[in-house]
């Protein structure tokens, strides 16, 4: 076998390896409370997209930042006059008679030129104030991240106490339907001795029939309430969970008679924070709109080189190139606006 094809076959063979070397996903899940909340919070769609707006906020920022540092742009000109512009010259300055004129071509026929320019802002109230934008934009979707998984953790307690519900509520009933057998049993064995009347047998199968329904509702329940689990915790519905732990152990491990004597500070809760993000939004847009009035300054420095010919000899090693270089400084005050910047920043 050529050395080639056995380097392709071990490439792919490795490659083949890494793919299913990943951790693969499980055909069924035992979680605990706790386990479940943990779960949910990495892989529930509501926390992802929260996630990947915080991942969002903070390229924005990045984006933000990057305009006012150093821009550097080239470009590259290229130039073939298939018609020249003729420029009439007096005849007397050719030789000719007076009165005439003499069409003469300036320039070469072809031309390239090649340029890069440094560009740096030196000064721009709207950067300044687009930066602390973007820093309380990226604290809006950290708490806004926070807000989701706290809205995800309560959406996966609430489930999860639903199931245990419904299977604490089919226990109930199937003790109840067992005992009312036994009973129905008791009373049809009676009522064939002539101890009992027919109606009370009658009574009992119409309550049992009663309590069939209700069992095969409460399961029906279940699988809701276990179908609204797996939602909140990003599994498909068709993988089987396990809950591990029960409604008892539960209640008396959350019991905390200390939660209602710690005080509430309103500042440090996520729904402050965020009503906090929305009014430092309208200041920075009213700062926005004030910062439009100042003078913004700019700096450039450009390097070029050009050559010319009548022949496209641009790449020929003994072709000339001619350079250039510019530098300056860009000053632009708003002066007058009929207003309308007043009327942008002023309270309705």
């Amino acid at each position: 076998m050529p050395f080639k094809i056995k380097i392709a076959i071990l490439l792919f063979g490795l490659a083949f390896a890494k793919a299913y070397s990943q951790e693969p996903t499980p055909s069924s899940y035992s979680l605990s409370l706790e386990q479940a909340i943990e779960h949910g919070l990495e892989n529930n769609y509501q926390s992802i997209n929260a996630k990947r707006d915080v991942a969002k906020a903070l390229k924005q920022k990045w984006e933000t930042t990057a305009t006012g540092l150093p821009q550097i742009n080239g470009s590259v000109d290229y130039q073939n006059q298939l018609k020249q512009p003729v420029t009439p010259l007096p005849g007397e300055l050719a030789g000719g008679a007076p009165g005439t004129f003499v069409p003469v071509v300036f320039g070469p026929r072809q031309n390239m030129s090649l340029t890069a320019t440094l560009t740096q802002l030196i000064f721009d109230g709207s950067y300044i104030v687009a930066l602390e934008a973007s820093k309380t934009f990226l604290d809006f979707s950290e708490n806004a991240n926070n807000k989701t998984k706290l809205e995800v953790r309560k959406g996966i307690i609430n489930a999860y106490g639903g199931v245990l519900l419904t299977e604490e509520n089919i226990e109930i009933i199937t003790k109840n339907r067992n005992t009312l057998e036994k009973n129905l049993d008791e009373t049809t064995k009676i009522f064939e001795n002539g101890l009992a009347e027919e109606e009370d047998v009658e009574q009992l199968q119409i309550t049992l029939s009663q309590l069939d329904n209700q069992l095969n509702s409460a399961k029906r329940q279940r699988e809701i309430a276990l179908d609204m689990l797996k939602l909140a915790l990003g599994i498909e519905l068709s993988t089987p969970v396990t809950l591990t732990d029960d409604l008892e152990a539960l209640t008396m491990r959350n019991i905390d008679p200390s939660v209602t004597e710690e005080s509430l500070e309103m500042d440090k809760t996520v729904d402050y924070q965020i009503a906090y993000n929305y009014t430092q939004q309208r200041r920075l847009e009213h700062k926005l709109e004030l910062a439009k009035g100042l003078p913004t300054v700019s700096g450039f420095i450009n390097y070029g080189t050009q050559s010319f010919d009548n022949d496209f000899a641009f790449f020929n090693s003994d072709q000339p190139w001619f350079q250039q270089s510019v530098a300056g400084i860009s000053i632009n005050v708003p002066i007058f606006s009929s207003f309308g910047r007043k009327a942008a920043h002023e309270p309705y």
